[in-house]
């Protein structure tokens, strides 16, 4: 399919790309250790059996003057280089770029999960003592491996290849014909070669507001097939996971969620990826509880808020890949109430804290503040701002905001610190509420709507 040749086309731009990016960087860096260790000079090769001795006369055939004689191989300097690298592929770069001059350890092994990766005592001393730290860069890199580069070694020899790589070219780039020339033919319908290359390809699940069916679209046929599943209530949310492949539908009247694989995702084969296209199945992970009312997805996890009995589900995308049917979403309790929990780097969460009165206060069930949980259930930091009627939330990784009477709550977790700040407008009315906010994935900025007051 041209949709398979134009993403392979595409990984093996960016491969050399990075590749070059990679020879010139050492190229550079291995010569600047030979002006400051010039090479001393070596003896002359000793002649091999086969060979002619340096005193023999020339060959009978002399080569032409103007034939360039080879260059001889330039012997290492002293110990090689220590280059510590991210994973094996940009290792095996960094081997080819360097020969003998470089002694290159990998940081993730050939075949290992980033995701469920921990680096031991022995890595942190390798990146500790590594000349040279290579990495791709562009938020490819698992978190803790970000970490233990910029914790564990001098900035200065830590080298991001992709800072020299405008992703955006790769995803706008005009595909080549096998003549390396764009757009030179034209198909029988008279399109330009390449034109029907960025396709949309997709499929849209479109939840009914009254019936408690789910439909389907596709995005690349437009073929519509009505009410295909049936979801128990209505559904009052559908929402995609990060890379897109699933997506979460909320059926609060049905007391459950429901998961569905959206059955397009990339599947890895050798040196290259194909495109799988299977239908939509809907996934047999058990997500009931009383009352599923709020959902949050962010970069890796999503989460599902049970108002009745404070249930939180948590959903890994990752696991969720690798278990399918068979996945498990981790569950913590924090009491009933109106609340949220809001996904921040380093498996950290800032969830709601429930009002002292509820469930015996009725009107108490909106929460009052936030803190910060791990995945176990342990409070690392509780807001000493309030927030009262906590309402609409958003997350952009380290900093969480919540919607409040009067202002927002903005709670951070930054390297193992915590803090928390109230925000609140010049001349706001007394009954100023934000009850929306916004955000995004390392977006410095937020946006909150006051729905009570425009």
């Amino acid at each position: 399919m041209e949709v398979i040749r134009e993403r392979n086309i595409r990984l093996g731009r960016w491969a050399q790309t990075l590749a070059l990016g990679i020879a010139l960087f050492a190229l550079l860096f291995l010569g600047a250790c030979s002006e400051d260790s010039p090479p001393e000079p070596t003896a002359a090769p000793q002649a091999t059996a086969t060979a002619t001795p340096t005193s023999a006369p020339a060959p009978a055939e002399p080569a032409p003057t103007n034939t360039p004689m080879p260059a001889a191989t330039p012997t290492p300097a002293g110990p090689p280089v220590q280059v510590v690298t991210s994973s094996n592929i940009v290792g095996d770069w960094a081997k080819v770029v360097g020969g003998d001059r470089v002694d290159v350890f990998s940081l993730l092994p050939a075949g290992g999960d980033p995701h469920n990766f921990s680096p031991t005592a022995q890595d942190v001393a390798r990146v500790a003592d590594a000349d040279l730290v290579l990495s791709v860069g562009l938020g490819l890199e698992a978190d803790w491996l970000a970490d233990l580069l910029h914790n564990a070694s001098a900035e200065d020899a830590i080298v991001e290849l992709g800072e020299g790589v405008d992703p955006l070219e790769f995803a706008t780039a005009d595909l080549h014909d096998d003549h390396g020339e764009a757009g030179e033919h034209m198909d029988e319908h008279g399109h330009e070669e390449g034109e029907h290359d960025s396709e949309l390809i997709g499929r849209l699940l479109i939840g009914d507001g009254e019936e408690g069916h789910l439909s389907i679209i596709d995005l690349e046929t437009g073929e519509v097939d009505q009410d295909h599943f049936e979801l128990g209530s209505r559904a009052g949310r559908v929402y995609s996971t990060k890379s897109g492949r699933y997506a979460i539908a909320v059926s609060s009247d049905a007391n459950t969620a429901h998961l569905f694989d959206g059955g397009i995702y990339m599947e890895a084969h050798g040196d290259h990826f194909d495109l799988v296209e299977d239908d939509v199945r809907k996934l047999d992970v058990d997500l009931s509880g009383d009352r599923p009312v709020h959902l949050y997805v962010g970069d890796e996890w999503s989460t599902i808020f049970y108002d009745g009995s404070g249930d939180i589900a948590f959903i890994n995308e990752h696991e969720l890949e690798e278990h399918g049917d068979d996945f498990v979403p981790e569950i913590m309790n924090v009491g009933p109430q109106h609340g949220a929990a809001v996904p921040l780097e380093g498996d950290l969460f800032a969830i709601s804290i429930k009002h002292p009165d509820y469930p015996g206060d009725p009107d108490a069930s909106s929460p009052i503040g936030a803190e910060i949980r791990d995945l176990h259930g342990d409070v690392l930091y509780t807001a000493e701002n309030g927030c009262d009627r906590l309402h609409g939330d958003a997350s952009n990784g380290h900093v969480a905001v919540f919607g409040c009477v009067g202002g927002v709550l903005a709670v951070e977790a930054h390297d193992g610190e915590y803090s928390d700040t109230f925000i609140a407008p010049d001349g706001a009315s007394e009954d100023f509420r934000l009850t929306s906010v916004w955000g995004y994935h390392g977006l410095d900025h937020f946006f909150a709507l006051g729905s009570e007051v425009g």
